[in-house]
């Protein structure tokens, strides 16, 4: 028996190494999964919705993925946003990133390929860890060093985001492939995409995703930032919110940028529950592209 019970463990390993996940159900209550293996997430907190308006038990569910800012955890991160996911029915999915040094751009083009990747891999197994159905287009928010990474995850992997909410970046990755700034390599631009995700930049697709940016009108200290990107984007949160922005709309694709009065680096109350708006929108039945009442095509 003791051998049978060791040889059933070691396969179990196995399986968990490939899956880069504890096998443990997460359906009724909330859990941590294990670190991914050879990345920097040091686990992923899942947590499924209690009630909600607008998912059934047997209707696919919709999957947050909630990136925190450096120092954070996905836990403690994913904590405020736990009334709104309740209410819209989301599936909470808050990684802990150690993250690198965010303002050498080497750091950045060798670190967000790997995270993208792996988070792409495991949202793919995301029925299996939870024994929940879910929806492939995934909405994304993120703070700081996560909205950094939640708007590259759209530029890599367009083909998996439904819309993305990204608050107070302080760096980002402009979509051109012309024009004064277009042609740049990342993490700066999009040129070499393919280089690091083995797949182009793909525009169109890009180009589909509602976007929604957010920044406190006081998050206007050059200090805080790295130089590298100010010749592309300005010296400020701020003016950097305002270049993507520019970004999104030279190409053609549906952007809404907030600034937020006296808010500083911080997501305030209000910061968060516009984001979730946003995002909760976008899975709402809406009027065709372009009207007051519909920013960017709905796609399940």
């Amino acid at each position: 028996m003791t051998a049978v019970l060791a040889r059933l463990s070691a396969g179990l390993a196995v399986v968990a190494i490939l899956f880069w996940s504890i096998a443990v159900p997460v359906v009724a209550s909330p859990g941590v999964t294990s670190a991914i293996a050879g990345t920097p997430i040091r686990s992923v907190y899942v947590r499924p919705p209690q009630g909600g308006t607008l998912s059934g038990p047997t209707k696919p569910l919709q999957v947050l993925l909630a990136l925190h800012g450096m120092g954070g955890n996905g836990e403690a991160f994913s904590r405020d946003l736990v009334e709104q996911a309740d209410h819209y029915g989301w599936l909470l999915v808050a990684p802990t990133i150690e993250y690198g040094d965010w303002t050498n751009p080497n750091v950045v083009a060798r670190e967000d390929p790997i995270l993208i990747r792996a988070l792409a891999d495991y949202l793919d197994q995301l029925p299996q860890i939870t024994g929940l159905p879910v929806r492939r287009l995934v909405l994304v928010l993120g703070h700081s060093r996560g909205a950094q990474l939640a708007h590259r995850f759209a530029e890599f992997r367009p083909d998996r985001v439904l819309a993305v909410a990204a608050l107070s970046a302080g760096t980002y990755t402009l979509p051109l492939a012309t024009g004064p700034h277009g042609g740049m390599s990342f993490p700066f631009g999009v040129k070499d995409l393919a280089q690091y995700s083995g797949r182009a930049f793909d525009v169109a697709r890009f180009g589909d995703i509602p976007f929604w940016i957010g920044v406190g009108g006081q998050d206007t200290n050059p200090a805080d930032l790295p130089r590298q990107w100010d010749t592309y984007e300005g010296t400020t949160r701020v003016q950097r919110a305002e270049a993507f922005e520019a970004a999104m709309q030279q190409l053609g694709a549906s952007s809404v940028l907030r600034v937020f009065g006296d808010a500083r680096h911080e997501v305030t109350s209000e910061m968060r529950l516009a984001a979730c708006k946003f995002l909760g929108g976008m899975m709402l039945p809406r009027a065709p592209f372009g009207s007051p009442l519909a920013e960017g095509p709905v796609q399940y």
